[in-house]
């Protein structure tokens, strides 16, 4: 999942809590890009359609008053997000702590060989 990806699903994650649909137009996925000027319809319709083809969202796409407009709703794996980015960080903490913990002894071994042989 791309960055931007992570940033739209999180922003519909959030407005959809608690509800069944939610209406999202595309000015509102534009301002969650601020530093990119050039964001353009297309690109938002891959982010939301690759959200969809991963199963996250639903989509139904309306129009209202001549601008494009989402219908989304949450799918299981999209209600699901809030707990996988937690369980995500976890597995990255484990991670890191196992790397460190062995880096620290291969360090540890190494001097107690150069010890035993010197």
């Amino acid at each position: 999942m791309t960055k931007k990806e992570k940033i739209v699903m999180d922003y519909i994650f959030n407005k959809c809590k608690n509800k069944e649909s939610v209406l999202v137009s595309c000015d509102e996925i534009v301002n969650l890009f601020p530093d990119s000027d050039g964001m353009e319809k297309t690109e938002i319709d891959e982010i939301i359609s690759n959200l969809v083809l991963d199963h996250y969202i639903t989509m139904i796409m309306s129009d209202k008053k001549g601008k494009p407009i989402y219908c989304i709703s949450l799918d299981k794996k999209g209600e699901s997000w809030e707990r996988d980015r937690e369980n995500k960080k976890k597995e990255n903490i484990k991670l890191i702590t196992r790397t460190v913990l062995l880096a620290i002894l291969s360090f540890a071994v190494g001097l107690l060989l150069k010890a035993i042989f010197s």
